[in-house]
């Protein structure tokens, strides 16, 4: 009996522990700033005599109000090359890497304007090939595949917000949003 006293005691008294704690959850994503906005590889590559595919599968989510379109290129495999790039993080100047990449561009239209591109990725080692009309040869391929989005913050057609995954309903830029009724 004392055995089960003390446990009812225990599980009283622990949750009680834990909740005398400031809890928090992140309230956004991790965001990279760069002030003079990001290289965007690719988003000049698409052909536009071909319509972009709309609601590419690979996203997982669709935000309302907006318009996903793959932009087409004439390329496969389709390779990028991001280069390294300084920008801020938490206040702190950081640089990234530069990265290849096999990739799918994705276009985010709201209203008719561009808010953001979105990019799957995944990392390779790749080179072109002389003779075939310089087609691509992947040489490595990463198991892994992520998707990173640049987004126009204050909609001059400079993107310099970078968050890692998917363009998600929060992350729609005010000047792009409807007014709140």
């Amino acid at each position: 009996m004392r055995r089960v006293a003390s446990l009812i005691a225990a599980l009283i008294i622990v949750p009680a522990a834990f909740a005398c704690e400031l809890q928090y959850d992140p309230a956004s994503v991790t965001t990279y700033y760069r002030v003079e906005g990001w290289s965007l590889p690719g988003v000049k590559d698409f052909n536009p005599e071909v319509m972009p595919r709309i609601n590419h599968a690979p996203l997982r989510a669709q935000v309302a109000g907006t318009v996903a379109q793959v932009l087409p290129n004439n390329e496969d495999p389709y390779i990028i090359a991001f280069p390294a790039q300084e920008f801020v993080i938490n206040g702190a100047r950081q640089k990234s890497r530069s990265l290849q990449a096999m990739a799918v561009v994705v276009r985010w239209m709201m209203d008719g304007h561009t808010i953001a591109y979105s990019y799957d990725l995944i990392p390779v080692t790749a080179h072109r090939m002389f003779g075939l009309f310089g087609r691509w040869r992947v040489e490595s391929e990463m198991a892994c595949t992520f998707t990173v989005t640049f987004i126009d913050d204050k909609g001059d057609g400079i993107f310099r917000t970078l968050v890692p995954g998917p363009l998600t309903t929060d992350l729609v830029p005010r000047w792009a949003s409807p007014p709140q009724s």
